[in-house]
């Protein structure tokens, strides 16, 4: 499924930078191809050797594809999103299309020049905007990719269709007078000046195809504009309400404690804990909405909640999605007071404990060892061998504790073994650090 794909893990990490050197030959293909076209021409050797690289990469791919070694979500092997069933890629409808635009078309174009017609030799290098096809894969992923990624795939989109409305404009408004790099800045000006509905009036179509040309570019850049300020607006909108909802559910506790006259070290207790709780949820629906499911689906639900903490644990951070499903399916939830003793010191220790939201403090008689604060971890060692605990640790403010047992951790690690490893090289350094520690002392 998709959306338990995740590209960050160690398994996709290859198949996502893969995808990422596809979709940059896309680009370059998607820029020069139409360019070379409206100019019409003849590529030299220098782009011979980049186009025969860019082919072998598309082999490379489809043989990758046939063996099955990119790790893809199912649905984007499929031919569609009405087929249930997913099919061998080399029965697919990608597979010939992939094919083609493995064709080193350029190479073709050069070493048959004489016997081609121009106009033939020509389309021909056009047809290798069939490569566009091939940024499919890391599109469909778009969700799940950085935002910065995001941001990029979006802005070479936009960049992209700039580039072909000029490339139109200049098939249609052929000019001699100009040499192709300043020429190709008259259109760009144009397109964008149009696009945005400015449009100087310095450069205006003089055919009748030119002119429904513009008329299409103006009607699309009128609704890429409605599209924009739409949704932008949008985001404004709903990003005010969950801040307006937020503000209310504040400002109706702070009437509540002051009318029952409620300390003020208490109230910072409360508020403190009160945000950490408002900021887990993104609006007052998200707990109505989840009530509605059946009891197994909220139950899902709850384990990847759990994992969007437990994925900024540092000792977690590398494992899989897999991994941190089965982790979460088995952390409990507790919460504590001030002043509560979660560790004594002389007790057996059965579990780690993961602040999730709150402050906690270790010690050993009246000395402080450590102050501990959301998202850090303790008495891991407790897992990897049977030990007393060696010092008391005590709540310092309410505390949101996620428990991890013994049992439930070797449970998990005889499924990933990275996992208690990751685990015996913190707790080595732990002990290194605090034998260092001692010689200090």
């Amino acid at each position: 499924m998709l959306y338990t794909y995740n590209p960050k893990d160690k398994e996709n990490i290859p198949t996502i930078i893969w995808l990422s050197m596809i979709f940059m030959g896309v680009v370059w293909t998607a820029v020069e191809a139409p360019l070379s076209f409206v100019l019409g021409y003849i590529p030299e050797v220098p782009n011979l050797a980049f186009e025969a690289l860019l082919s072998l990469i598309f082999i490379v791919d489809v043989a990758l594809r046939l063996k099955g070694k990119l790790k893809l979500p199912e649905n984007l092997k499929w031919d569609s999103p009405e087929v249930f069933e997913p099919r061998p890629y080399s029965k697919s409808i990608w597979f010939p299309i992939d094919l083609i635009t493995c064709l080193p078309l350029d190479l073709i174009v050069y070493y048959s020049e004489a016997g081609l017609s121009w106009e033939l030799l020509v389309a021909l290098r056009l047809a290798r905007l069939a490569r566009l096809t091939r940024a499919r894969d890391l599109i469909g992923l778009m969700d799940h990719l950085p935002k910065a990624v995001r941001a990029i795939i979006f802005i070479t989109g936009i960049f992209l269709a700039i580039h072909f409305i000029s490339c139109g404009w200049m098939l249609l408004n052929p000019r001699t007078d100009l040499d192709p790099v300043s020429y190709y800045n008259i259109s760009l000006y144009w397109t964008i000046t149009t696009l945005t509905t400015v449009g100087y009036g310095d450069i205006v179509p003089q055919t009748n195809m030119a002119r429904i040309f513009t008329m299409g570019v103006m009607l699309i850049g009128v609704a890429t504009y409605g599209v924009i300020i739409g949704n932008f607006s949008r985001m404004i909108m709903l990003a005010d309400r969950y801040r307006e909802e937020r503000k209310e559910k504040m400002a109706g506790l702070n009437q509540f404690l002051k009318f029952y006259n409620i300390p003020a070290s208490l109230q910072r207790q409360v508020f403190s804990f009160y945000n950490h709780l408002i900021t887990q949820n993104i609006s007052e629906q998200d707990t109505r909405i989840i009530n509605e499911l059946p009891q197994a689906l909220q139950n899902e639900l709850a384990v990847y909640m759990k994992i969007k903490l437990i994925r900024n644990v540092h000792i977690f951070k590398d494992c899989s999605t897999p991994c941190l499903k089965l982790i979460a399916q088995k952390l409990e939830q507790t919460y504590l007071s001030p002043n509560e003793y979660i560790v004594k010191k002389g007790e057996v220790g059965e579990e780690m404990f993961i602040i999730g939201h709150g402050e906690v403090e270790v010690s050993m008689g009246e000395k402080v060892i450590a102050q501990l604060k959301a998202g850090q971890f303790f008495g891991e060692i407790a897992l990897l061998e049977d030990t007393i605990r060696s010092a008391d640790v005590m709540a310092k403010a309410y505390c949101d504790l996620y428990t991890f047992k013994k049992e439930d951790f070797l449970e998990v690690v005889a499924k990933y073994p990275d996992l208690g490893q990751k685990f015996k090289e913190t707790y080595n350094k732990r002990k290194s650090d605090k034998v260092d520690l001692n010689k200090a002392a």
